[in-house]
């Protein structure tokens, strides 16, 4: 480890524990250059930077795989299909994949829900200038209605607070507060005892809804048990939704940093599935998957034990130069010959995972993103903050906390 590499790693570790709120970027290029692999005492983990080594993280099944359920969030969620591999990760994310993945339903009737609730919030936003709450208005509420829809949990009256609290004490909560982790239990027992009689109503009388899916497809001659589906179905409450609204406020940020980029889609919306390419890769939301070495390793040069975790950093991985020319500059152009591999397995881009367990709800993000940012472009000119410019903030799961924009119809 050369001179530099200590002093980015201290910087690095500062941040991920909410010790500095700094641009994290330029912290993993100097370690990315310097130390790819490198081991955090505080973290009690390997901090992976560089786009080789974080797919090999990924790919590499018989060598790096998931945490075991208990660790991390998941003390939270159980064990869910995050904490699978191999075949049981394949049949059982398939049963997911089947509703979201699937490109008939993406192209119809998923879309034309989405866009339809896409219109019905954006007929709250203002017709002439005005100020409005975007996060509040649009990108909280499309991908928590979509989640809520797909899992029939929408009639549920204590939906939105379940949400709010579940996700508030997983990956969000750094500091490890332990009021917010009481609140996500809380939540959690609360979703429990909600799925009881849905389960059993399910089972009996299935419908065309991804919590039916669950409670019916069998895995190897049996259905998933009744704690398999209450932990699947809560996992996805916070991934589906948390990453996407996320994903919407790094998106417009950009483009209200980046004015001659929302003219450029304004005069050519086409680019429109590229420019969600584009804030992934410049700006993930998910910055961070953790996994550990199954067996003795090397990884990016450095020796690492059986047992230990790794931090793969793919925010890091998605500004490798080696990878993505010019990787700091936001271009919405950039994936415009290849947008739609960006989002499956094949694609570099490290904003879904990779391999196997490469994140099943990859299409259904870029759907509900890229019907948001066309409402937007019908319909005003140009958008500013109003105030200040937000400061992005965390680690692990990393926006803006707030977003209100001035909008010029």
């Amino acid at each position: 480890m050369t001179a530099t590499a200590p002093t980015a790693l201290a910087e690095l570790e500062a941040f991920a524990t909410g010790a500095n709120a700094q641009d994290p970027y330029p912290i993993f290029a100097r370690l990315r250059a310097e130390a790819p692999v490198v081991w955090s005492e505080p973290l009690q983990a390997w901090l992976v930077t560089g786009w080789a080594e974080v797919t090999r993280g990924f790919k590499d099944a018989e060598t790096f795989g998931p945490l075991t359920a208990g660790a991390g969030s998941s003390a939270i969620y159980g064990r869910t299909i995050l904490h699978m591999s191999g075949d049981e990760h394949r049949r059982k994310a398939a049963i997911v994949a089947r509703r979201i993945r699937n490109r008939r339903e993406l192209r119809g009737t998923l879309r034309e829900r989405i866009s339809a609730l896409v219109d019905e919030l954006g007929a709250e936003l203002p017709e002439a200038p005005g100020v409005a709450d975007i996060r509040a208005g649009l990108t909280t509420p499309l991908p928590l209605t979509v989640i809520a829809e797909l899992t029939t949990m929408h009639e549920a009256v204590n939906f939105p607070q379940w949400y709010h609290d579940l996700a508030g004490a997983s990956v969000s909560n750094v500091s490890r507060d332990p009021a917010v982790h009481a609140r996500g239990v809380q939540a959690r027992e609360e979703i429990d005892a909600w799925l009881d009689p849905a389960i059993t109503r399910k089972r009996a009388d299935p419908g065309d809804d991804l919590l039916s899916d669950l409670c019916t497809v069998e895995y190897e001659g049996q259905r998933l048990s009744d704690t398999e589906i209450k932990s699947n179905t809560a996992f996805f409450l916070a991934a589906g939704i948390e990453t996407t609204d996320r994903a919407l406020v790094n998106l417009l940020g950009g483009l209200i940093r980046h004015p001659e980029q929302w003219e450029r889609l304004r005069s050519d919306p086409a680019l429109v599935p590229s420019a969600v390419a584009e804030v992934l890769r410049w700006k993930a939301p998910v910055q961070g998957s953790v996994r550990q070495a199954l067996v003795d390793a090397s990884l990016g040069g450095a020796s690492i034990a059986a047992g230990e975790k790794l931090i793969l950093l793919l925010g890091a991985a998605n500004r490798d130069p080696a990878v993505f020319p010019d990787p700091d500059t936001f271009d919405v152009g950039r994936f415009a010959e290849n947008a739609d591999p960006q989002f499956t397995p094949v694609g570099p881009l490290r904003a879904f995972g990779g391999g196997e367990h490469t994140c099943s709800g990859s299409l259904l993000a870029k759907l509900e993103m890229e019907l948001a940012l066309e409402h937007l472009l019908r319909r005003y000119r140009r958008l500013s903050f109003a105030g200040d410019p937000p400061v992005d903030a965390g680690f692990m799961l990393r926006s803006a906390p707030s977003l209100h924009l001035a909008l010029h119809p």
